[in-house]
């Protein structure tokens, strides 16, 4: 695994990855997605999921987590205008949770072979987790 790490840490940048109780995690805003993705497929890791968090500057940390055997490694990325490249053409598993990522955050996954809602409903706008556009979406439906 110290390889993986060696690999992660030349990629990324950040040469102290914090090691928690739930894994190793780097912190690697600018990393190109891709690059992750061909790194953690060489290294036999499998992509658990990804989560979306809010920022307070319009984007989006998207949170990839893969896993192999015990180990858990995960990277933060931040959007750039709202958008990265698909990892889902290197690791297919990455599809559906880009949809989701989409229809919940606004996130625009660049290059995505599907990019049809996965989880919104019609009368939802793209990225109702957001701040701003679930509240514009509430005082909609008050309206009506």
């Amino acid at each position: 695994m110290d390889e993986v790490i060696n690999e992660l840490i030349a990629l990324t940048g950040q040469k102290d990855p914090q090691e928690r109780i739930d894994g190793i995690w780097f912190e690697a805003p600018q990393i190109d997605p891709l690059a992750l993705a061909r790194c953690m497929l060489k290294n036999q890791l499998r992509l658990s999921t990804a989560t979306a968090i809010e920022r307070s500057d319009g984007e989006t940390d998207v949170i990839y987590h893969f896993v192999k055997s015990k180990m858990a490694i995960n990277i933060r990325v931040t959007t750039k205008q709202q958008q990265l490249p698909s990892i889902s053409n290197i690791l297919p598993s990455a599809s559906w949770i880009e949809r989701e990522i989409r229809d919940l955050y606004a996130v625009h996954f660049d290059g995505h072979p599907d990019p049809r809602p996965l989880v919104r409903p019609k009368e939802m706008p793209e990225g109702f987790f957001r701040k701003g556009i679930a509240e514009s979406a509430m005082k909609e439906s008050e309206a009506k």
